[in-house]
């Protein structure tokens, strides 16, 4: 059965998950840890309490595995693509207001578009762009992150000419 990208595009563009908080509040303890890991002594982070951007989304997340079906990763496996090798090819972070010890923060996603462009690894390449939102208790928007997800098939499925659609 041939891949029908206007189909995919139908039903996933624009799909966004609930808004889901992340596991632990920000803390203190794993800022320091981080920040004496990578000898960033900023005061702002070691003493004022202030969380360092790359961070953030750490804090937004359900944890690092199993992945959810509302993360990130649990969102683009769902989404019908005749490959599944997914290469990250960039993320652009937004950042809007500062995050403090303290605060509880949630994480929505949504897809933004996808579109079947042939590449040197796949004539079948999809590509998909996804939008992260980061937000605090109150549900203010603390940072946004887009993402470029281009996803393909192995090799030997191109030569056999496999689709897992």
């Amino acid at each position: 059965m041939a891949y029908d990208v206007k189909a995919v595009k139908r039903e996933w563009e624009g799909h966004e998950t609930e808004l889901q908080w992340g596991r632990y509040p920000v803390e203190h303890e794993p800022i320091r840890r981080h920040c004496h890991m990578i000898d960033d002594a900023n005061p702002l982070f070691i003493e004022a309490g202030r969380c360092p951007p790359v961070m953030v989304d750490f804090f937004a997340s359900r944890g690092p595995w199993p992945a959810g079906e509302f993360d990130i990763l649990g969102l683009i496996r769902r989404i019908p693509t005749p490959g599944d090798r997914l290469i990250n090819l960039n993320q652009e972070f937004e950042w809007f207001l500062p995050v403090r010890v303290g605060d509880r923060l949630g994480v929505r996603h949504k897809v933004v578009s996808i579109h079947q462009r042939a590449t040197r690894l796949d004539p079948l390449s999809v590509w998909i762009r996804t939008e992260t939102t980061i937000v605090n208790i109150r549900e203010d928007m603390v940072a946004r992150r887009s993402n470029q997800i281009l996803i393909h098939r192995t090799p030997e499925e191109i030569a056999t000419g496999v689709s897992r659609s």
